[in-house]
């Protein structure tokens, strides 16, 4: 499918057709690289950069091959060392080159995703560290990616265990539920671990989320969560965001409709993406005492703005609007007029501008 959206970033995580550990190796000695070259080529074409994550041990490879879970028997167990260096050896010969960042593995903290122990985690981590540098010296390697607030519980124990040189970007998955602010909780999570470890000037990345499963409302609802979600990760210096999942369920993230056009969050991708994308922050998202977040920025020319929002808000909200300001733009892509020095705030964002911003 051909995405309507722009992006920078792509994850092979639940892509299909056969790209994850168990469909591409589905016999000792045996690779089918044929669908992840096609994805490689498709991604490169559009500009975007790919993360590899690697997950699911086929069931040969399995050190407990009947280990339920959801994706097969065997697939959250850990596998025997030698076929994890040889799967590892055989894709990033392949990829080399072409897929730069290399994530340990997905969730490890979930036993749907690893059944396995945090020692055989840390071992498969430093086996794959030394494995990838070996092939790819340019190539980056990502943590095993725990989800939520109470995955950085997970990444302070893997650290401690001796997996602190197994890696050059934090990963994790920003899941918590449908209020996007909680995803600020969880970054200083992450951050405290990272403090505690003279980790502090490592890059941060989230490579999963959105509203995760769960019933978050209507199509406003998801447009607001969506902007809210970005916006606020930027400002915790998050250096990177991916989406999960522009083309998935509906309950995990879905941007578009049946017809491949845009939802209504999709739309607000859109426009979240033209409003960040070129600016400079230049003074972090806060809030006030009546819960209106303010998040200020410059754009390319001297252009500033600033992205504001109330998600308590359920009537009519209006606050003051900067002198500067003439004008504000909506998630649909509208654009308005500042009458009388003030703006109605909501739930959904709108950015305040002082003339023509991103088109």
């Amino acid at each position: 499918m051909n995405p309507p959206l722009t992006f920078g970033t792509t994850r092979t995580w639940d892509a299909h057709p056969a790209l994850d550990w168990a469909e591409a190796n589905p016999a000792a000695g045996q690779y089918n690289f044929a669908p992840l070259n096609s994805y490689i080529a498709v991604n490169m074409s559009r500009g975007a950069q790919i993360i590899y994550t690697f997950g699911r041990t086929p069931r040969w490879a399995s050190t407990a091959p009947d280990a339920a879970g959801p994706y097969g028997p065997g697939q959250c167990a850990p596998p025997a060392i030698s076929a994890w260096d040889q799967y590892v050896t055989a894709i990033v010969t392949n990829a080399a080159g072409r897929i730069k960042y290399w994530e340990l593995w997905n969730e490890p903290e979930q036993a749907a995703s690893y059944c396995g122990d945090l020692a055989t985690m840390v071992t498969m981590a430093q086996h794959a560290y030394r494995i990838i540098k070996s092939i790819d010296p340019s190539a980056i390697v990502l943590s095993p990616s725990s989800a939520g607030k109470a995955g950085a519980k997970w990444l302070d124990s893997f650290v401690k265990a001796s997996g602190l040189h197994t890696f050059d970007i934090v990963a994790f998955h920003g899941y918590e539920g449908v209020h996007a602010e909680r995803i600020t909780a969880t970054v200083d999570a992450y951050r405290l671990v990272l403090s505690r470890h003279n980790l502090s000037a490592m890059s941060l990345w989230d490579t999963e989320g959105s509203w995760g499963e769960n019933s978050i409302g209507d199509d406003a609802h998801r447009a607001a969560f969506l902007s809210k979600f970005f916006f606020l990760q930027w400002s915790k210096s998050v250096d990177r965001v991916v989406w999960y999942a522009y083309d998935g369920d509906p309950k995990w993230g879905r941007l578009i409709d049946a017809t491949n056009n845009l939802s209504p969050a999709g739309v607000a991708y859109r426009e979240t993406y033209k409003w960040i994308i070129g600016a400079t922050l230049t003074q972090p998202c806060a809030q006030d005492h009546n819960g209106t977040w303010t998040c200020s920025l410059t754009r390319p020319g001297g252009n500033q703005a600033q992205v504001v929002w109330n998600s308590n808000a359920t009537g009519s909200l209006s606050i003051s609007s900067p002198a500067q300001m003439t004008e504000f733009r909506d998630l649909s892509g509208g654009v308005h007029p500042i009458v009388g020095g003030a703006v109605q705030v909501q739930n959904l964002p709108i950015l305040l501008e002082t003339g023509p911003g991103p088109h």
